[in-house]
């Protein structure tokens, strides 16, 4: 995949917590539909579930453990769900879980639905 800077995905993956900051990535995030928003923290959360998550303590990482404890209790993705009801209102808390997750991931290109550019990645 090539390098796009515009890629909200991409500029979590290489930024992390720098990109909370992030008006662009607050109004995607905010425009992105519940489920889509659930369906990636239930990735990430699986994905980063026996790792230790280094954010500073926060309602959003909170809620980024609060997930990561929910995915141990499934040995499989497909049985994790993260329910549109137990989203938190605050779109920004969701978004700073979502970066927590991301960070602590040891596979992000497994945790995320997309392809990430890399350095050194051809087109």
């Amino acid at each position: 995949m090539p390098d796009n800077p515009d890629s909200p995905l991409q500029s979590l993956h290489r930024h992390g917590r720098r990109s909370l900051g992030s008006p662009f990535l607050h109004a995607l995030w905010n425009l992105t539909g519940p489920g889509a928003r659930a369906d990636c923290l239930r990735r990430l959360a699986w994905h980063a579930r026996h790792q230790t998550l280094t954010w500073p303590t926060s309602l959003g990482t909170r809620y980024a453990a609060d997930l990561q404890q929910a995915a141990r209790l499934h040995s499989d993705l497909a049985a994790f769900v993260v329910p549109l009801d137990s989203l938190p209102e605050d779109c920004g808390q969701q978004l700073e879980a979502a970066l927590v997750l991301l960070a602590a991931c040891p596979d992000r290109r497994a945790a995320l639905p997309v392809e990430i550019a890399e350095p050194g990645d051809t087109t």
